[in-house]
């Protein structure tokens, strides 16, 4: 008889346990911010429609700075056949 109420004792007290933990699980699974999407509207080569390229922050900048180091590259090369860029 005993350990029937010592059990039920120990049952009552761990459900506030149980729920406090409940509780924190659901607030862990929230869905993170969406990142916001910036929109430009680009002219495409051989046509007088524009296009509308939306990406984030984080991707129009990462674009640029490969469109820099490519250029770059290109640079470099032209300098390194050409002699510093002097034209002949």
């Amino acid at each position: 008889m005993m350990t029937l109420i010592l059990s039920l004792a120990l049952a009552v007290a761990g459900a506030p346990d149980q729920a406090a933990s409940d509780q924190t699980a659901s607030v862990q699974t929230a869905k993170p911010a969406k990142p916001k999407k910036i929109c430009k509207s680009t002219k495409m080569t051989g046509s007088s429609i524009g296009r509308r390229v939306c990406k984030t922050q984080e991707q129009w900048a990462a674009q640029a700075r490969d469109g820099t180091q490519s250029l770059d590259l290109v640079d470099q090369g032209y300098k390194a056949n050409t002699g510093n860029g002097a034209v002949n």
